[in-house]
């Protein structure tokens, strides 16, 4: 059986390491430069400005940050503070994590309508994680090795717990997530909210691919390069996701066409409460079938991507078929 305290071992471990650290970071470096087009359409004016930008931006930025300072602290040849370039690098790496953690609680803070009970607990878990970052970086420990010119990290089995609260935390988020979304029922079936499912279920099997086996070979402890084996693509993973999964929501709700026909509509029936649909200003809202007779007044939901709110925008229908719609704004 393979003895991972072994030197030998060790430092074979420590180069596979650096290979890794290499090629996720060259990754990032290219997906980075080959979706600047977002944030030009932004600054440009091609393309609405909305304030959650911010969140996308500093994930990315702080991602591309963190990879830059490995980088650095993994190819200087004189002796460096170590401590110091460790905390910047969990520093960067923790606020992409907390970025991209906020875009989800946002969106949960949309779905939900903002019911107190459910923002109360996606903002306390998300300030907990927080906390943790901060107590693993005042525990951060790295020391400088002359034998290989570089900074070695120890005591990287701290980072357990800090780990462990990161999944916990994504998971709560997740279920909330998903939650809110089967409160509307047979939610698969319609245009937007079948597009905000698969996008919940495909961040479920990001978060699973990408921090399953961080916390599995920390909880292994065999060596202080395994337990950092797998942390850096998983900080890459979590930045990718979290903004190609913005960026296509932005998409999607940027069409300059509604599509009726895949859309839900939600239509008045006074105060009276029968089952789950959402309320506007406490007035019940039921759903009817595209192409039946719509009552007088429509409220169509469309999910603003990039703040917490869905937009509920009321329609006088003058005329209605499968495929037509004649309106205009009360």
């Amino acid at each position: 059986m393979t003895n991972f305290q072994d030197p030998l071992v060790v430092k074979a471990d420590g180069l596979a390491f650096i290979k890794v650290l290499y090629v996720v970071g060259g990754i990032y470096i290219w997906e980075f430069f080959t979706s600047l087009w977002f944030e030009w359409q932004i600054i440009t004016g091609r393309r609405s400005y909305r304030w959650s930008i911010w969140l996308y931006s500093g994930c990315r930025l702080s991602a591309l940050f963190a990879i830059i300072t490995i980088f650095v602290g993994f190819n200087v040849t004189t002796p460096i503070n170590c401590r110091a370039w460790l905390v910047f690098v969990f520093f960067f790496a923790y606020s992409a994590f907390v970025f991209a953690s906020a875009l989800i609680v946002l969106r949960i803070v949309a779905i939900w309508e903002r019911n107190w009970l459910v923002c109360t607990i996606a903002i306390v878990a998300w300030l907990v994680n927080i906390a943790f970052y901060i107590r693993n970086m005042t525990w951060s420990e790295a020391v400088w090795s002359t034998e290989q010119s570089t900074c070695l990290v120890i005591k990287t089995d701290r980072n357990l717990t800090t780990i462990v609260v990161t999944l916990g935390e994504d998971l709560v988020l997740l279920i909330l997530m998903l939650a809110g979304l089967r409160r509307y029922g047979d939610v698969g079936m319609y245009g937007l909210w079948r597009f905000l499912h698969r996008q919940g279920l495909l961040w479920l099997v990001l978060v699973t691919v990408a921090e399953i086996p961080t916390t599995v070979f920390i909880i292994l402890n065999l060596n202080d390069y395994f337990n950092l084996m797998f942390q850096t693509p998983e900080l890459i993973m979590m930045a990718v996701g979290a903004s190609r999964i913005y960026r296509s929501l932005a998409d999607y709700s940027s069409m300059t066409d509604f599509n009726w026909e895949n859309e839900r509509f939600w239509t008045f029936h006074g105060a009276a409460f029968t089952s789950n649909p959402p309320t506007v200003d406490g007035i019940q809202l039921s759903q009817h079938a595209v192409g039946e007779p719509q009552p007088s007044a429509t409220v169509v939901e469309t999910f603003d991507a990039a703040s917490p709110t869905i937009t509920k925008n009321v329609h006088k229908v003058l005329s209605f078929t499968s495929s037509t719609v004649i309106d205009s704004p009360v």
